[in-house]
């Protein structure tokens, strides 16, 4: 193609889009789907460019700011005609089966919900309420690295990813995303890991959330100054950053080799996230006011090494969790951001950390942004306002029945909260060398210290037991049975809290089936 007889083949340049920049293309339609309007016509612009150096060999027309504005609206144009046939395509699909699979939804949380706890949702949570510790490595691919505090040569890998593909974004692109990540993404997030706790294999398992529930668990709609639509839209391009945040692992558990557990994951994504609008169709085939909205979510492969109850039995993987306080999710960040920060690091840390004791500098460190401790020091009126921002996010935690007790060997009366008197001279750096204990409302502490899910099991009828009880498996059956799911003899042992050495010897036949565990096996393997 030469310069002059250059025009633009409508007909064919969404397939030299797709040909040669598939992850771009990708990245754009998900742009469109989700209105990022500011950020369309950059991507754009910048295939423009590469089809014209790249693909047709036209390099001098880069120049040429009228052809590369041409073909950028065309670009445009194009994908967005593609994607409202494929909206198209699934919209007869959708509405066939709204009534059958998208109502088929998880009940909101209750109060109190497991929650995993392992090092990498707190990186996750690191990727997503602190932006000032992405950066960008020598290849210019952005990144956050999360470092064990004991082992330092574990770490986990947070990245950015276009939507469809696993491929890493630079700087410049990923910062479109970083800076749509933010306290809804965090809540989001645990919603999803609250979620994936109640799934037995959440790495081969879905789920359906219904957003009208999420902006009830998010206190939204408590607030009337964003209307139904606005929430809905929030919530929706929220789930959409999420699908976009990679994660990868190297950890290993534990000191003695012979005891090691390695929980060491390939990059892939935390979530995989499909989003569902319902509502009326305009005359265009869109859906302008969706009443609600629906999203299907995947859990990534993170949760075999991290989230794997089995896998923990058999010493392969790890299951780690702690329990989160649904109240947690309705708390402001725009009125108390630090108390906000504060309840999500201590929801996570209290697994750990159960005496829930810590020093008010360690705190600090880990909810704030870095430079926000040493401005304090050299400025009184920003140390003034530290001090104000912590009393007050202390305030609101006891408010909800959090656990707040002060050291009183170090955090003296007149720095505690709602104290009458004055700051005395050097009160900041007393402030930050005191203790004080915080652990999440009742009755959390008490679950953790004794070990237990909290969830009460139902009772089996006399008729259920007998039923079970009756059902006598030979060796063979278990083993066929066991093929059938897919699983492993050590899988097995697992979700059955016994050896793989059992297992292996009823599969053989030289172990009888204990009663109590022909129950167990006929409910798991569902016989």
């Amino acid at each position: 193609m030469s310069e002059n007889s250059f025009t633009i083949s409508h007909h064919n340049l969404l397939a030299e889009v797709d040909a040669h920049i598939f992850g771009n293309r990708k990245f754009i339609l998900a742009q469109i789907q989700a209105g990022y309007w500011g950020d369309i016509q950059a991507t754009a612009k910048k295939i423009a460019v590469k089809l014209l150096k790249e693909t047709w060999n036209l390099p001098t027309l880069v120049k040429d700011k009228a052809r590369v504005k041409e073909l950028t609206t065309e670009i445009v144009n194009s994908l967005t005609e593609h994607l409202e046939h494929q909206e198209e395509t699934i919209r007869v699909i959708a509405t066939q089966s709204a009534d059958v699979d998208l109502l088929k939804c998880e009940p909101q949380l209750k109060d109190v919900a497991k929650l995993p706890s392992a090092a990498v949702m707190f990186s996750s949570m690191e990727a997503c309420t602190r932006k000032d510790l992405w950066q960008q490595d020598a290849d210019g691919i952005a990144y956050l690295r999360h470092k064990a505090k004991t082992n330092f040569k574990n770490y986990i890998e947070h990245y950015i990813s276009s939507p469809g593909d696993i491929t890493l974004l630079p700087w410049n692109e990923a910062q479109q995303i970083i800076d749509k990540f933010g306290f809804t993404t965090a809540k989001l997030h645990l919603i999803f890991a609250a979620h994936a706790m109640t799934q037995e294999r959440p790495w081969e398992s879905q789920f359906n959330l219904k957003v009208s529930n999420i902006i009830q668990e998010f206190g939204w709609d408590r607030n009337h100054k964003k209307s139904k639509r606005e929430k809905l839209r929030e919530i929706a391009t929220t789930a959409f950053a999420l699908d976009c945040l990679l994660v990868k692992a190297v950890w290993i558990e534990g000191k003695n080799y012979k005891g090691q557990i390695i929980a060491s994951a390939p990059v892939g994504r935390m979530w995989n996230v499909y989003v569902k609008p319902i509502g009326q169709y305009n005359l265009e085939g869109k859906i302008e006011s969706p009443d609600d909205i629906y999203l299907t979510v995947q859990p990534g492969l993170w949760t075999r090494d991290f989230l794997n109850k089995a896998g923990a039995t058999s010493r392969q993987a790890l299951y780690q969790f702690g329990y989160l306080a649904k109240q947690v999710l309705a708390i402001d960040p725009y009125h108390n951001e630090l108390a906000l920060r504060l309840a999500i690091h201590l929801t996570l840390d209290s697994r750990v950390r159960k005496h829930g004791k810590y020093r008010v500098e360690e705190l600090l460190e880990i909810a704030l942004p870095k430079p926000a401790i040493s401005k304090a020091r050299s400025d009184y009126r920003k140390a003034y306002d530290l001090k104000q921002c912590w009393d007050s996010a202390l305030v609101l935690l006891n408010k909800l029945n959090w656990q707040i007790e002060f050291d009183t060997l170090t955090y003296p009366e007149e720095l505690r909260p709602e104290s009458p008197q004055k700051n005395p001279k050097g009160y900041l750096e007393t402030l930050l060398d005191a203790y004080i204990c915080i652990k999440p409302p009742t009755p959390i502490p008490e679950l953790l210290a004794s070990g237990t899910t909290g969830r009460i099991k139902p009772s089996q009828s006399r008729t259920e037991k007998n039923s079970a009880s009756n059902k006598c498996l030979t060796g063979d059956r278990v083993r066929k049975e066991r093929k059938a799911k897919g699983w492993s003899q050590a899988q097995l042992a697992g979700f059955l809290g016994v050896s793989q050495k059992l297992i292996s010897l009823i599969e053989r036949g030289e172990r009888p089936i204990t009663q109590k565990l022909n129950q167990k096996i006929c409910k798991l393997l569902e016989i």
